[in-house]
């Protein structure tokens, strides 16, 4: 792969990829970095053909036709590659993210267009988490999405529980690797997590290499380090701020977006290389095509 490019607005995104021909270059080049390889036989020789809109290319020894696209966050769509790229680089910033409406007046395509693309844009966010577990220290405390309601013990219908968690870098507790999940109310009783609850989210959250795992049951009355609180508290407001509030319905997939631009910023990770790595490398279609038929991904016994 040639060397990571940073691009400080849209417009010098758009510059410098000025044509469909530097998008197709630009998708070849992170979905076969090493060069073309048949999915279908491993071949690594392949015939362009150009009588489409993007080229085809045809496996020199069994004849196997692959799209540019295909296996990558852009199968199946009609959409530009440019406009792809920009939304790819336009969720990636931390400053604010960005909503449908947003994404539609600055790309120009429809509402419904520019929200099916941030969809599945966050399931490969989704479908990146899920690869990497917990370890190391883990700390996780119970809070939740929605407005305040007076109740101490019962859980309002718009309340959303999640856990929060982080592998913690002792002895400073930092967080090196954050995940907010939402907790399903069979794992509940009232506002606290039972036992099952707990099983869950270790068994498909944490490695069984941790060397300690400490998840509180109750929601925040607050021994843990407020690094977990005060992520929470940041992640509850972007949502509020950008999206002006949210359901249950897609709540995990915006959670994971946060978490994911926010562990590569605290890396010091080009969060726009990785994630255009993640959405045109053939290695995730299998991962965020499974998630992406919904944004609701919780933990389950």
């Amino acid at each position: 792969m040639t060397g990571q490019m940073s691009f400080a607005t849209l417009e010098q995104l758009l510059a410098h990829f000025h044509s469909e021909e530097s998008c197709v270059n630009e998708v070849y080049r992170r979905k076969w970095p090493q060069g073309f390889v048949c999915p279908r036989c491993g071949h690594r020789e392949a015939y362009t053909i150009r009588s489409r809109r993007l080229p085809l290319y045809e496996c020199c020894s069994c004849r196997h036709q692959c799209s540019l696209i295909a296996g990558t966050v852009m199968e199946g769509s009609r959409t530009a590659l440019r406009k792809w790229l920009a939304a790819i680089w336009l969720i990636s910033r931390t400053d604010k993210g960005i909503n449908a409406v947003q994404l539609s007046s600055l790309i120009q395509v429809t509402y419904k267009t520019a929200w099916a693309m941030l969809h599945k844009l966050r399931a490969v966010m989704s479908a990146a988490d899920a690869e990497r577990p917990l370890d190391q220290d883990v700390r996780a405390a119970l809070t939740s999405y929605g407005p305040p309601f007076t109740p101490l013990f019962e859980l309002h219908p718009k309340e959303h529980p999640f856990l929060i968690a982080a592998s913690m870098n002792n002895p400073d507790n930092i967080p090196i690797y954050v995940k907010m999940k939402l907790v399903i109310r069979e794992h509940l009783s009232y506002k606290s997590l039972v036992c099952a609850g707990r099983g869950a989210f270790v068994s498909q959250h944490v490695s069984c290499h941790a060397s300690n795992i400490d998840i509180m049951n109750h929601p925040f009355r607050f021994r843990r380090p407020n690094a977990l609180r005060y992520i929470a508290d940041q992640a509850k407001a972007w949502i509020n701020n950008t999206f002006h509030g949210l359901g249950g319905t897609y709540l995990q997939a915006y959670l994971d977006e946060y978490c994911y631009r926010y562990n590569l910023e605290s890396q010091n990770v080009s969060i726009w290389e990785r994630l255009a790595d993640h959405c045109l490398s053939i290695s995730t279609a299998l991962s965020w095509r499974c998630r992406g038929r919904s944004g609701r991904m919780v933990f389950a016994a």
